[in-house]
């Protein structure tokens, strides 16, 4: 059922776009659901997937079936008239640096120059106080510049990476 001619989309690691229609010819059926677990049957065999993590505001999910990892992003007919319609622009976050919140050790780094990062995935891991804290994009962007090595020493505010 769509609304002011739009449907539920689901979008699946930026690969597979689907509706609702779709996943009822595909004879997807949800059998339960128990806290974050749901099993559902799909081609006459059943599958168990583990929601790992879910953003309301974002509309986000992390998923995990038979073992593999799959992002989703849920975009309802309202997401999608509210974006045409412009009220989304200035609420989107631009990123265009990663400062170091504290001094610290950089310990890893996920990312590289080039890469495409989306909000809240993993770009370095900094150890400050014998403790290590996963450093996250706060927004999609792409990395222009890391300022930084691994073993490498940081000062607070320090720009770590910068974004295109």
């Amino acid at each position: 059922m769509s609304t002011y001619g739009y449907q539920t989309m689901y979008e699946i690691d930026d690969l597979h776009t689907f509706d609702d229609e779709t996943l009822s010819s595909k004879d997807i059926r949800i059998v339960s659901r128990e806290g974050n677990i749901i099993k559902l049957f799909f081609d006459n065999k059943s599958y168990q997937a583990v929601i790992k993590d879910f953003d309301p505001q974002t509309k986000k999910a992390w998923i995990n079936v038979s073992g593999f990892d799959f992002r989703i992003k849920i975009n309802e007919p309202l997401d999608k008239l509210i974006n045409d319609l412009g009220f989304l622009k200035a609420a989107k976050h631009s990123v265009k640096e990663i400062k170091s919140p504290m001094p610290g050790l950089v310990v890893n780094i996920f990312v590289k120059e080039g890469d495409a990062v989306l909000e809240g995935d993993k770009l370095l891991t900094l150890e400050a106080m014998k403790m290590e804290n996963i450093l996250k994009s706060p927004g999609d962007g792409i990395i222009k510049k890391i300022n930084i090595g691994k073993t490498q020493t940081v000062d607070k505010n320090q720009i770590l990476i910068e974004f295109e």
